[in-house]
């Protein structure tokens, strides 16, 4: 039988660590102090954390393919608390009240890791057997398949190691090996000794994280449930580091998986890139909910809430709003130009085939609301009144299409970060947001390192937005 992956003991990380991320969370950290304290003042803190507590608790859950569960209970789920009675049938694939029980047992374990970062205790192979036990509370069995493909359910050991492979085949017949049962316990020890390491050498937290998360699913000690052990100890060493639990979403498996996949080919950066952007993702929803957790039911909320949004936008220092626009309109002059560079090169390899080809930043044009509906498209929150600005490479063959860039400030208020949204806009269609197509530019960082930033991300998402664009000719 073929091999697809073959296993072998884990490896530790290179000599440079910080070669593997671009150091964005340095900045977006300072952000986040000056809005946790703002939050805290208003109230709004501890609603904010219990929301992103059950959406950790629901979608590490529906990632791994435990149960499915509809968009809209998904959300009055995270807004109103996890009770089973708010899951009716037909909205999950299992019983709702299981449902419910498993999602607390989610919920459940990750305060408990709330509780062990505040007692300051080390990683360590009991807790991580702990957190097995308690993610898979109402978990019995497991569904293994034998060799003659017949599937069937056995009891699941909780919070101890496995005691036979568990090495999945793909689609072509192809096996994904992890570690042999015998060498489980090494591994894991293995494993929590560099953890401890990288911990004295102050490795970055977005780093190490993807690295303890990919190591741990390269050794696949449990028999069932190492996805979910493997998210839960990845978020420990974020809330460590003072951020937030890792989410991963059921929109984001694909590129979850692929990150997995390039990291067993030995590159960790896609998997770094992406943990970077659930906490920017976390960052952005903390100022959301910072506005909307109070309920208007009176005209007396609706005059508060009014006297509440002035007095808050107040909040942000002239320098701060300053930055954050200083910034955004200097990258967005460079990607005029980097686009002007590309429109040029477009009409030397296009544009002499033909009448009618033309390629410029000038030539055309994003419809009215086109921008709205690409970063509603890319769950972002805008105040296009705040800040709103767009780059845009026309593409004119017979069609006028545009690759384009919104810069928009993020939030309900604006708390000095500005959002970027790279999409595809193909005539008479509805806007396509780009593969990894944000960016968020924050008043903390300094010019140098967001442009530097912003190049290579604006280099990726030319050539993601060109490929899309090609394939509707």
């Amino acid at each position: 039988m073929p091999v697809a992956y073959k296993w072998h003991p884990i490896t530790d990380l290179g000599e440079d660590p910080k070669s593997l991320t671009d150091g964005e969370l340095e900045s977006l950290k300072r952000v986040w102090a000056n809005q946790k304290d703002e939050m805290i003042q208003f109230g709004t803190l501890d609603e904010f954390e219990k929301r992103l507590r059950r959406e950790w608790a629901i979608e590490t859950g529906i990632i791994e393919g435990v149960y499915t569960l509809d968009r809209g209970i998904t959300r009055t789920l995270i807004e109103k608390g996890i009770e089973a009675a708010l899951i009716p049938h037909g909205a999950t694939n299992r019983d709702p009240e299981l449902v419910g029980r498993i999602i607390q047992d989610h919920y459940d374990a990750l305060e408990g890791m709330f509780d062990f970062v505040g007692g300051q205790r080390q990683l360590s192979t009991g807790y991580v057997k702990e957190l097995h036990a308690a993610l898979l509370r109402n978990q019995d069995t497991y569904t293994v398949v034998d060799q003659f493909g017949q599937a069937f359910e056995k009891r699941l050991e909780k919070g101890r190691y496995k005691d036979a492979p568990n090495n999945p085949s793909r689609e072509d017949g192809s096996v994904h090996e992890y570690c042999p049962p015998e060498h489980v316990a090494s591994e894991i020890d293995e494993l929590l000794r560099m953890h401890t390491e990288h911990e004295a050498k102050a490795v970055p937290v977005e780093v190490e994280a993807a690295w303890l998360h990919h190591r741990f699913a390269q050794v696949h000690p449990f028999a069932d449930g190492n996805g979910r052990v493997a998210r839960a100890i990845t978020s420990l060493a974020f809330i460590k580091a003072g951020w937030f639990p890792l989410v991963v979403r059921r929109d984001d498996r694909a590129r979850y998986i692929e990150a997995l996949e390039k990291a067993d080919a030995e590159d960790l950066r896609p998997l770094v890139a992406m943990f970077v952007e659930a906490q920017r993702n976390a960052l952005i929803q903390a100022s959301e909910v910072a506005y909307d957790v109070r309920p208007i039911t009176s005209p007396h909320d609706a005059i508060v809430a009014a006297r509440d949004r002035l007095l808050q936008r107040g909040k942000l220092s002239l320098r701060e709003w300053l930055q954050a626009k200083h910034t955004a309109a200097n990258l967005h002059q460079s990607a005029m130009q980097r686009f002007q560079r590309v429109a040029q090169e477009l009409e030397q390899e296009i544009g002499s085939l033909g009448k009618g080809f033309v390629f410029g930043t000038g030539v055309a044009e994003p419809r009215a609301g086109t921008n709205a509906k690409a970063v509603y498209a890319a769950g972002q929150t805008a105040d296009f009144n705040e800040y709103s600005i767009t780059a845009q490479l026309g593409l004119i063959t017979g069609r006028n299409d545009v690759v384009a860039l919104s810069f928009q400030a993020l939030g309900p208020r604006f708390h000095g970060i500005v959002g970027v949204v790279a999409y595809l806009l193909v005539q008479d269609a509805e806007p396509i947001v780009v593969k990894d197509g944000t960016f968020l530019i924050n008043y903390e960082e300094d010019l140098a390192a967001a442009q530097n930033r912003f190049s290579a991300w604006l280099d990726r998402v030319i050539v993601e937005g060109l490929n899309e664009w090609r394939l509707t000719l």
